[in-house]
């Protein structure tokens, strides 16, 4: 297990269940995406049996997504983590931005399978990615309700704008990925457009 997948995955990482889902991540890096990857290679990197896999998951995709679920609720703390403290709006949203984009940059081949290709695996990643993109548009509403709190000048950020902001930010990273540019390059234009649509 890496240190960067370790921090992404919580949990005993002995497990077998644990195990298995590192597996996937293996075998995904591996590939440079989930459509090649099989439950052979998932148990070769896991180092356990078929049938340990089998009493854990129905099949590969269903271990994909509880991947997935397990990465986006750490995404989604680590951020929210970063962006919690004191310090002016504008520094925690930098400190919201750094922590996102870091794991990204630190994961690209991950990220972007699970960006891209979850909703293709059919209803259940498609509901699995109508909830994250639900979560990420809440959570900034938050964090701008925080600060205004304590700045009466930022605008209120409406549910419909978050959910714009947070498809464009991740259309804008899906293409940095594919072109293999550093995605932490994104976070002075991130920030930027950020503050111009809540500053009053």
């Amino acid at each position: 297990m890496t240190e960067q997948l370790a921090t992404l995955l919580p949990g005993a990482p002995e497990s077998f269940r644990d195990r298995l889902l590192v597996g996937m991540a293996e075998a995904i890096r591996e590939h440079g995406d989930l459509r090649s990857v099989t439950v052979a290679e998932v148990v070769r990197h896991a180092r356990t049996s078929r049938r340990t896999f089998y009493q854990h998951f129905d099949d590969r995709d269903a271990c994909f997504l509880a991947l997935f679920d397990v990465i986006s609720a750490r995404l989604l703390e680590t951020i929210a983590d970063a962006a919690t403290g004191e310090g002016p709006f504008g520094e925690r949203v930098d400190r919201a931005l750094a922590a996102y984009l870091g794991i990204i940059a630190a994961e690209p081949v991950l990220s972007r399978t699970c960006i891209q290709e979850t909703a293709a695996i059919g209803p259940d990643g498609m509901a699995r990615v109508q909830a994250m993109n639900e979560r990420w548009a809440h959570q900034i509403m938050r964090l701008v309700e925080e600060a205004r709190q304590h700045d009466a000048t930022l605008r209120p950020l409406p549910l419909e704008v978050a959910t714009i902001i947070t498809g464009g930010f991740r259309d804008l990273v899906v293409t940095a990925l594919d072109q293999g540019r550093d995605v932490t390059e994104l976070q002075e234009l991130a920030s930027d457009v950020f503050r111009r649509i809540t500053v009053g």
